[in-house]
């Protein structure tokens, strides 16, 4: 189990998983939207086999299976913040379907976040042991993150964000994203996974908040 669980007897999120305070520019901004939408519920995939997409998620990714529904098809998975996070059903015709691709208008990516630097570390050697190619990974100055593919060809994503990181960037992060070394089965990790970040300085920013 690699991704963060809550309310399900998993460990905690990490630091910085609380309610904040951020400037009120940005409060008014991200308030603008439909006052009773809280966040997003869950996500539905059609896969091309059932069984094979159930295992990635739950063995690999450490998804918890709420519910299967054999007589209607389908997998409800939780990460343990509602009944469901995520819900795979079975393709009809998954051998005329088209596969995900990078450049299709719709779906880029599905994010998962952990709660702590190491635990990023933690997931990405987890991914590499199981045999998961890493495509590649990004340091987008507020989080780290590296991608994958799930058997399907979704891309997925997991992350750590910095702490308060609305309030470190009320103004947004400037898009100075830049590529960073991937690894694969039996190489070392890459050194970004082994230093010891954020940097002293936006550590000492973080905790003057």
């Amino acid at each position: 189990m690699i991704i963060c669980h809550r309310g399900v007897g998993r460990r905690a999120c990490g630091a910085g998983a609380g309610r904040i305070t951020v400037p009120a520019p940005f409060v008014e901004r991200v308030t603008k939207g439909h006052d009773q939408v809280e966040g997003i519920g869950h996500v539905n995939l059609r896969v091309a086999d059932q069984e094979v997409s159930k295992r990635f998620y739950r063995d690999v990714l450490g998804f918890v299976i709420a519910q299967e529904d054999p007589d209607h098809g389908g997998v409800f998975m939780t990460l343990g913040d509602n009944f469901h996070t995520l819900d795979i059903g079975q393709h009809p015709e998954p051998e005329t379907a088209h596969r995900p691709q990078r450049g299709q208008i719709g779906l880029g990516h599905i994010a998962f976040q952990v709660g702590s630097y190491a635990a990023l570390r933690d997931a990405y050697a987890h991914l590499v042991g199981n045999g998961v190619e890493i495509l590649r990974a990004t340091n987008h100055i507020n989080q780290r993150s590296f991608y994958f593919a799930d058997p399907d060809g979704n891309t997925l994503e997991i992350y750590y964000e910095l702490p308060n990181a609305l309030e470190l960037f009320p103004e947004g992060r400037a898009d100075q994203d830049e590529a960073l070394r991937v690894s694969g089965p039996g190489e070392p990790l890459p050194d970004w996974l082994l230093e010891d970040w954020p940097a002293p300085e936006m550590k000492a920013r973080i905790e003057s908040l």
